[in-house]
């Protein structure tokens, strides 16, 4: 790409979906190309799935991806929660482990915050993480968990200082929901 005006964003993303859409390519497949080209995420970094464009530029390569009919890529909690905020505060080991397999779609991810009793008031969040060495366990109950039953991967809000006012001293989780301990129903 030679520009990150929207209008040459918009062009080199045409040029790429003419050469690689193919709605017969199994959906894996798909994602992957869009991940390694840097067309999944055009606003997230270089290497994560992304370009690093504006946000017109994005706006430009998703006009560009919808007009040739392309599937996008993965969405839901991964996208839109998880990947942001593991690219933002994460390690670096997170980030290589989790967002390549977020872009790609590999991995399914569900958001666990809402409890009985409190709904997504976190305030009354009742579930709480106490430290223990390198590990935390974490005691409670989540509602409301769209996608739960196939997700490999949770994000989490627990109360970790419950000495602090009830909007703060909340620690946000990601929890590997195969893990022993975890039990969707």
């Amino acid at each position: 790409m030679t520009s990150t005006l929207p209008e040459s964003v918009k062009a080199d993303a045409q040029r790429w979906f003419a050469e690689y859409w193919d709605p017969d390519l199994p959906l894996g497949q798909w994602w992957q190309l869009l991940a390694d080209s840097g067309w999944a995420f055009p606003s997230w970094p270089e290497g994560f799935g992304g370009r690093g464009l504006s946000s017109a530029a994005t706006k430009a390569a998703v006009q560009a991806r919808r007009e040739a009919g392309a599937f996008g890529p993965p969405n839901g909690v991964a996208t839109f929660l998880a990947a942001p905020t593991i690219m933002h505060y994460g390690t670096e080991e997170q980030k290589r482990k989790y967002i390549p397999k977020i872009v790609n779609g590999q991995e399914i991810w569900c958001q666990l915050f809402s409890e009985p009793g409190a709904g997504s008031d976190m305030a009354g969040l009742a579930t709480k993480a106490i430290s223990d060495g390198d590990e935390w366990i974490v005691n409670g109950q989540k509602v409301w968990n769209s996608g739960a039953q196939w997700a490999q991967y949770g994000i989490l809000i627990a109360r970790t200082d419950p000495q602090q006012p009830k909007h703060r001293g909340i620690t946000y989780f990601l929890i590997d929901m195969e893990q022993d301990g975890v039990d969707v129903r």
